[in-house]
């Protein structure tokens, strides 16, 4: 088989699947995308209600967890990122946020030369298929299909209700009328499936170039060095172990938690890391692994009436079994909601510029993860999360064998500023909770089992009971070179190394106020337009 390419793209996740895509547009380009995980042929993927069956999955699913973590009561968090083509963005909830556009610019000043919110904007434009159609805010005709839910649950719009009658305003598209107040998500599912970067960026004429090579179940091992320059990947194919020459470059797209961890195990990061692990250093880069920032989120959950909300329960099998045929007919109905159908955003202080916090409602209980099923209840969840964490932990190896799972430290809740956000988050959703549009068919707590009666109370019940939203980035941010803990410049390209571009969510300096996915494929689409033009 070929094994010398122009570009090898290391992980086919949100950023890779991009990449692979825009690269060969040009056939003089030969590019090979290394995926880890299997293709993206499990059904479950392709229905958005099937969702809570692929998180914990043991073939499409990492399965990561966070170290014990101190400020909430030493619990280790689920952290579920796909490993199948398409990446998270074949396991995600299907939310289709930007975050604010001024993030753009926050990105900027905080050293990332070149990005905007203008910028950002456009390219996220350039990469959507908006149901709405082509406007100042929306594009159309791009790889991504992007549309809100053809139907609800009716708990969903008596949620938004809420909210209004709570104070917010009603919004009917949060990238163009301002994100403060509530309504329905936009989603990435086109015709009642998900619309992941696999299915949008490599359809079949794409996947089938001739100067594109797609290889699954191709876990890189190692990232070989000439000197500076970056030259080869070790990985293992069909058993056997394989080296492949990028001519041009290498593409690390493997995120938040592969990227460092594979920079770590090729000999780039903190100099005093690699020595604890006998690992020869290529570059003593300290910011590898460093920086990294994720959404902390706490779910208040309520009890509702029968019928009023999804649950499994037998009350429900009569819907369950409408909602199966309905998909199965025109791929509409339940089975083609992603439950996360409703969103929100607002300020945990009045004299904040912009909203940093951010309600997701779910007609159901979503107990852990969604991967705990409550059988014979029904019930609702609205989640609020801290948008701007000023916490950051670190990803570091806890072993040199690349299929061992790295250290995930996030240091949640080390800054207390973020404990204050998410205690106002959760006072402004159960003020939510309590108008007349929900209190209708809200019969009781859930969780927590009574309101907490001061801030001690709320802080406690978030210790216990607070998870992560899967939004990890940071982990080899963009920024200057006077920047010690800057991995990259503003298009990705590895500082002191040659021939190493990182493209993905660890690039990130800030994390954006919102779901991360929209806006990781915008990245990928701004600097692959940058290398192909150069």
């Amino acid at each position: 088989m070929q094994t010398t390419f122009d570009y090898i793209i290391v992980g086919a996740g949100s950023a890779g699947c991009v990449m692979a895509s825009r690269l060969s547009e040009n056939p003089r380009i030969s590019i090979c995308l290394l995926e880890a995980g299997k293709n993206d042929t499990d059904f479950r993927i392709h229905v958005p209600a099937m969702l809570p069956e692929l998180l914990g999955s043991t073939v499409i699913d990492w399965n990561y967890y966070t170290e014990p973590q101190e400020n909430l009561d030493r619990r280790r968090l689920f952290w579920p990122r796909g490993k199948t083509l398409g990446g998270s963005s074949s396991l995600n909830g299907m939310c289709y946020q930007r975050g604010d556009l001024s993030d753009y610019d926050d990105w900027a000043a905080a050293g990332a030369e070149g990005w905007s919110a203008m910028d950002a904007l456009h390219y996220f434009k350039k990469s959507e298929d908006y149901s709405g159609g082509e406007s100042q805010w929306h594009g159309a005709g791009g790889p991504l299909g992007v549309r809100k839910a053809d139907w609800v649950m009716p708990a969903t719009e008596r949620f938004i209700e809420a909210g209004v009658q709570a104070g917010y305003r009603h919004i009917d598209d949060f990238h163009a009328d301002g994100r403060e107040g509530v309504g329905y998500y936009d989603t990435t599912i086109r015709n009642g499936r998900r619309c992941s970067t696999a299915t949008g960026y490599l359809p079949k004429d794409v996947r089938s170039r001739p100067n594109l090579t797609i290889l699954t179940e191709a876990l890189v091992r190692k990232v070989h060095f000439d000197g500076k320059k970056a030259s080869s990947v070790r990985t293992s194919l069909s058993g056997t172990m394989t080296e492949l020459t990028a001519a041009k470059e290498l593409i690390l797209c493997g995120g938040a938690i592969n990227t460092p961890q594979l920079l770590l195990l090729s000999g780039v990061g903190p100099a005093d890391h690699l020595a604890e692990h006998n690992i020869e250093m290529v570059s003593d880069l300290p910011g590898v692994g460093s920086n990294l920032q994720d959404h902390l989120d706490i779910s208040l959950m309520f009890r509702t009436r029968p019928g009023s909300t999804f649950g499994y329960t037998f009350g429900s099998l009569p819907g369950i079994m409408k909602g199966v045929g309905e998909y199965m007919g025109k791929k509409s109905g339940l089975f083609a909601s992603n439950f996360a159908e409703a969103t929100g955003f607002a300020k945990s202080s009045p004299d904040l510029s912009k909203a940093d916090i951010q309600f997701i409602f779910l007609p159901a209980l979503g107990e852990d993860h969604a991967k705990t099923k409550i059988w014979g209840k029904q019930g609702l969840t609205i989640h609020a999360c801290c948008l701007y964490p000023k916490s950051t932990g670190t990803i570091r190896l806890a072993s040199t064998d690349p299929k061992r799972h790295p250290l995930i430290d996030p240091h949640y809740l080390d800054a207390e500023e973020d404990m204050f956000v998410l205690i106002e988050g959760a006072k402004q959703a159960l003020e939510i909770s309590r108008q007349s549009a929900l209190a209708d068919i809200i019969t009781g707590f859930w969780a927590p089992e009574e309101e907490p009666g001061n801030e001690a109370d709320w802080a406690k019940f978030i210790r216990s009971r607070a998870e992560t939203i899967y939004h990890p980035v940071g982990t080899a941010k963009m920024g200057q070179r006077t920047d010690d803990m800057a991995v990259t410049d503003a298009q990705g390209r590895v500082h002191g190394l040659d021939n190493l571009r990182i493209v993905d969510a660890s690039l990130m300096p800030i994390v954006v106020g919102g779901n991360t996915n929209a806006p990781v494929v915008m990245m990928a689409e701004k600097i692959v337009e940058q290398m192909l033009s150069a």
